[in-house]
């Protein structure tokens, strides 16, 4: 897939941005601060419903605007589609793919990107819940039936917290309806979990690959889940135990008003040498560990992708490579069809990557 035009009115720092994207690499080159991540931000949210940078969509829209607008042409092959988003910051979002109404969660499938941004450190040496929403978007990503059971999961998740708060202030109220909401969030929970290590199986060789080639060297990476249920738990015995856990450990849910079992809970584990690389990893090391989670990711959403290579937004990485791994990180990219790369300097992007140049200043982009 390759971005054919992209137009930002009320977003960030753009007061009306268009930009046609006449070949691949597109660079966008430019001093910190002018807005060169607030335009790819925009082309991520496009294609994923929601920014990497923050939850809060308010400050989405530029200062003045009542809303924040983004319209996004894409073609593979002979297939163009047109999406435009409507971000208000407050209340309902719209979200139309050539003039229809779309859910947020249909939209990694149509338009599938790939981004790395300096936010993946998290991904490494950051909290759990970094490492579950990547998960969660590239499961997503993948179907968008598992999409559908991640935005149910969250709605049961909530409702039974709420219960859960509710028992702890009543304990007098009868328990049936929290049982009603523990047998719904057991099946969605089990079809995630499941979806997630069959995800893992297929993300951890291609990490330990992609590291090796970008790090040079013959250091072992991987990732493991550590979940919530007891390890070693088989897959056709995930719903049974979690019914029991829920079961067993009523009480101090109630006491806590929280659901302390299911895939919120879990984490993604990577492992470096044996050990784990939050805590024994180096800058250089956790920085091409994150690289390599997203080319694994590149790698997974091509397969199965319905609109060819994702897209792949490159933000501000090859400052932090030192020469070398600049190389062998063009050298992995130089057959996606649509490449965007943001940088402060220009000398810092392998000669593999070098394309149509454009100069963020101030909020604009030069033609």
């Amino acid at each position: 897939m390759r971005i054919i035009s992209a137009e930002l009115i009320g977003w960030r720092n753009y007061e009306h941005q268009s930009l046609v994207f006449e070949s691949s690499p597109t660079l966008l080159v430019g001093p910190n601060g002018q807005g060169k991540t607030n335009f790819v931000e925009a082309l991520i949210y496009s294609t994923t419903g929601h920014s990497h940078r923050t939850a809060s969509d308010a400050i989405l829209v530029k200062s003045g605007s009542s809303e924040a607008i983004i319209r996004m042409t894409v073609q593979h092959d002979t297939r163009r589609l047109t999406v435009d988003l409507r971000v208000t910051g407050s209340g309902a979002n719209t979200i139309r793919v050539n003039g229809t109404v779309t859910k947020r969660r249909e939209l990694a499938r149509l338009l599938p990107l790939v981004a790395f941004a300096p936010e993946d450190m998290d991904l490494v040496r950051g909290e759990p819940e970094h490492r579950r929403m990547f998960l969660n978007d590239l499961v997503a990503e993948v179907s968008s039936a598992l999409a559908g059971d991640i935005a149910d999961y969250d709605r049961v998740l909530r409702q039974r917290n709420t219960l859960l708060k509710s028992l702890r202030s009543t304990p007098a109220a009868p328990p049936e309806t929290l049982h009603t909401w523990t047998d719904a969030l057991v099946g969605l929970a089990t079809r995630i979990m499941v979806a997630r290590r069959h995800l893992i199986n297929d993300l951890s060789p291609r990490l330990c690959a992609h590291y090796r080639a970008i790090a040079s060297s013959a250091d072992s990476a991987m990732v493991t889940m550590s979940e919530s249920i007891p390890d070693n738990t088989a897959e056709p015995d995930i719903a049974d135990t979690l019914r029991t856990l829920f079961h067993v450990k009523q009480r101090d849910e109630i006491d806590r008003g929280s659901t302390l079992f299911g895939p919120h809970r879990d984490d993604m584990l990577i492992v470096l040498n044996d050990l784990p690389a939050r805590t024994h990893s180096s800058q250089g090391e956790a920085w091409s560990c994150a690289l390599s989670l997203r080319l694994a990711q590149v790698d997974i959403v091509r397969r199965g992708s319905i609109a060819g290579d994702p897209v792949v937004v490159l933000d501000d990485v090859f400052s932090e490579l030192d020469a070398g791994r600049r190389d062998r990180l063009g050298e992995h990219l130089s057959g996606i069809e649509h490449v965007i790369i943001t940088a402060a300097d220009v000398a810092t992007i392998p000669a593999s990557l070098v394309g149509r140049q454009h100069t963020v200043l101030g909020g604009r982009i030069d033609a």
